[in-house]
């Protein structure tokens, strides 16, 4: 016997923790978004540094709004892999079809977060699918993306716009007191 499918995940620790209780019923929906919070603020850790976020929240400060995509698309070394070009990715998007003010940098982060959690749900489910042989695996997606709507202060957080509230670890239950919610 095994400890769950989620031991065998090819992603990072906080993702897994995401599948074991997107997969598990026991966990509550809010329990769920916990933990997928957590790994995007992880993810965010690793993939965002300090300098490359100021850099880019500071270029939307700039008086000439023309030279915002190049600015942008200066930053491309400072983002590296990953969650940092996916985010100028957006932000040149926004820049693109109007969108310039400091609200601008919070959407493009907002919709790449989004669009990592997405993604991860679905490798989840698709792995899940490969190991389970039974139907136990079509909700889980359904679960991680109603997680996903919690995201709206995270962005903010990123960007130093409001205190971070989020610990580095989900809450873990001690005692009989710290069951099931009635």
């Amino acid at each position: 016997m095994s400890d769950g499918p989620h031991r065998s995940l090819p992603m990072r620790p906080g993702w897994k923790r995401v599948a074991e209780r997107a997969h598990n019923r026991n966990y509550e929906p809010s329990q769920v978004q916990e933990a997928l919070l957590l790994a995007l603020v992880n993810d965010c850790r690793i993939e965002l540094s300090d300098s490359f976020v100021s850099s880019f929240y500071g270029a939307y400060g700039t008086l000439l709004k023309e030279d915002l995509p190049n600015q942008l698309e200066g930053l491309r070394g400072a983002a590296g892999a990953g969650l940092g070009r996916t985010v100028l990715d957006y932000a040149i998007q926004l820049v693109v079809s109007g969108e310039t003010g400091a609200d601008a940098a919070e959407h493009a982060l907002r919709n790449a977060l989004t669009d990592r959690a997405a993604r991860c749900a679905r490798q989840v489910e698709e792995h899940y699918r490969r190991t389970l042989k039974n139907r136990s695996t079509l909700d889980i997606r359904g679960r991680i993306e109603k997680a996903i709507t919690g995201i709206e202060g995270l962005a903010r957080q990123v960007l130093k716009l409001e205190p971070k509230t989020l610990k580095r670890t989900p809450s873990k239950h001690q005692g009989l007191d710290d069951g099931v919610p009635l």
